[in-house]
């Protein structure tokens, strides 16, 4: 009987086996508090977890009253909440309801008080009628005990600087949020929301435009009022308003907004859970950039160390905010500075494919200095670079640019490989300093002789894959040291047939935080093996989607190929 009463909420639900098992995983789950009741009041079906917080058996509670088995208010209570659903049939939640358990909730839960709130339904069967009630229960003391815990100074401390670490590391806007999405376990909320508005200078809306003269102080307030909703049109009203007024409100109850907002009845209804609000505005000396919108299900009230609590939590959270748009402007900044300074297509040589691929660094990877380059010489050789900066940011990009330009000047003068990093060794000793390391493989393909001959600066070994699809390394020398750590050049040379590919790559593609270098190369080794297409731009695609799919990116990528032409 039990069974079928909750099936009634589904007429199909007895159909399938599926929905049985369902429901027998949700009586017998510890965590899911629910009881279904007839129309007279009597339990027909009650869950494992619900029978735990009343303290006595599933078998105990079945076809018997609320009041025969529950402390006399308690029991009651509830025959009231029964009685109400079946007579309306609406949903309703119950106000929270405090109960002294160490009378009659034994083991697991054990004595103490205990906080409840009951959201109630109808049942209907098949034909629409009511027949009962279903009762859904949460337990929420353990969030009253973080809302007495916030009374403590230093478990307020504690946490701030808990906050305070995970804030500092967040590095873009996404890890901002996911941080703050964390504040609910600090502050007792039951939600809580970041919304930030457009930086200053990125206006979203269009300007206002007007058919008519209009005093210039009422097209200033006019302009100023569309600009607002137009940038927190999604927003919470309260949000909105203490954005705007670059103060905090903290409201204990909804009688507390109806008193500053008159006009928010319309707001309220909407609401269902909701009961107590802080609402903090975010703002730096440029002015606002959002606010934090914090939601309690239960009415509570701010004394002075709440607000100053909160407001210390909304102070970490403007700096994180603030650090990580300077972050992502300074990563749109390097990015664009590489770009300027990386070509935007190979030059078309004789006797040569080329093709190349650069993936800048995500955002929370500050990007570093690869860069890659192509030239042809007048007696029909050409040149083929790959190189990185060691360092980040525009230092980094800065250096690849000096580097690139230094390489070019020196191979026009004289192409052979080790000739050109000798004279880079040189430059590097006289205008550089000891951090500005720098590695590079340089090579120089002769097509009327079929050879390559190449020298290297502490970077990665080339990847050849011959016309026959066997696949090696070839490196100058394993031990080369970057530029800037002198030494004597050494040159390797290797003949090329019509059909064969060279590539050349930087460590992103290779180097991840759980692979070492060795394991990296033994990927692409056999990524390469696998590419179903010789074709450099296929080629490519296959090589960075196999390497990068199942790891994360650390670092910028960087390949350059070239395949001997049939």
């Amino acid at each position: 009987m039990a069974r079928d009463a909750i099936r009634q909420q589904s007429p199909a639900a007895h159909e399938t086996g599926s929905d049985s098992a369902l429901l027998r995983a949700l009586l017998h789950d510890g965590s899911v508090a629910f009881a279904c009741y007839g129309a007279d009041g009597r339990y027909r079906q009650v869950s494992r977890a619900l029978a735990e917080i009343n303290g006595l058996s599933v078998e105990e509670h079945l076809g018997r009253l609320p009041s025969e088995i529950l402390p006399d208010e308690l029991g009651e209570q509830v025959e009231e909440s029964v009685a109400r659903v079946v007579a309306t049939g609406k949903t309703w939640r119950e106000p929270e309801q405090r109960w002294e358990a160490a009378s009659w909730a034994p083991a697991p839960r054990g004595p103490g008080v205990r906080v409840l709130r009951t959201h109630w339904s109808p049942v209907h069967d098949p034909a629409g009628e009511i027949t009962g009630a279903l009762a859904i229960v949460h337990d929420v003391t353990d969030r009253h005990r973080i809302a007495e815990l916030l009374g403590s100074t230093q478990w307020r401390i504690g946490k701030l600087q808990t906050v305070a670490r995970e804030l500092a590391g967040a590095l873009t806007i996404g890890e901002v949020r996911a941080a703050v999405a964390k504040l609910g376990q600090v502050t007792g909320a039951s939600h809580v929301e970041l919304r930030l508005l457009d930086p200053i200078g990125r206006s979203p809306w269009p300007q206002t435009r007007t058919v008519r003269p209009v005093p210039a102080q009422r097209l200033a307030q006019a302009a100023d009022d569309e600009r607002w909703e137009r940038r927190t049109a999604s927003w919470p009203p309260l949000l909105t308003a203490a954005v705007r007024a670059g103060q905090p409100c903290y409201f204990a109850d909804r009688a507390g907004v109806r008193a500053v907002f008159p006009e928010a009845v319309e707001w309220e209804d909407s609401l269902e859970e909701e009961q107590s609000w802080a609402v903090l505005p975010l703002t730096t000396a440029a002015g606002p950039v959002g606010g934090l919108y914090l939601v309690y299900e239960s009415a509570r009230t701010f004394d002075e160390d709440d607000q100053a609590y909160l407001q210390a939590l909304a102070g970490q959270c403007t700096m994180a905010v603030a650090r990580a748009r300077m972050h992502e402007r300074e990563h749109r900044q390097v990015v664009s500075l590489q770009d300027a300074l990386l070509p935007k297509r190979l030059p078309d040589l004789p006797g040569i494919d080329a093709a190349f691929r650069y993936i800048p660094g995500s955002l929370d990877t500050e990007v570093g200095g690869d860069w890659y380059d192509l030239f042809g010489f007048q007696d029909g050789r050409l040149g083929m670079v790959v190189g990185d900066v060691i360092g980040k940011g525009v230092t980094a990009a800065a250096g690849m640019g000096r580097v690139r330009a230094a390489l070019r000047a020196l191979a026009y003068s004289d192409p052979s490989p080790r000739a050109v990093l000798t004279g880079l060794d040189r430059l590097f000793d006289a205008t550089e300093n000891a951090e500005s390391l720098t590695t590079v493989v340089y090579a120089v393909y002769d097509p009327a002789a079929g050879s390559l001959v190449m020298s290297d600066a502490g970077h990665l070994p080339l990847l050849v894959i011959t016309a026959e699809g066997d696949v090696r390394f070839v490196d100058a020398t394993p031990e080369a040291t970057p530029l800037g750590w002198s030494e004597e050049r050494v040159e390797h040379r290797l003949s090329l047939r019509p059909g064969d590919i060279v590539i050349g790559f930087s460590d992103g593609l290779v180097e991840t935080r759980v692979d070492s270098l060795d394991q990296g190369l033994a990927r692409l080794r056999a990524a390469a093996l696998s590419a179903p297409d010789t074709a450099l731009e296929p080629l490519l695609d296959h090589l960075v989607e196999t390497m990068l799919r199942e790891h994360e990116q650390d670092d910028d990528v960087t390949l350059l190929a070239v395949r001997v032409r049939v």
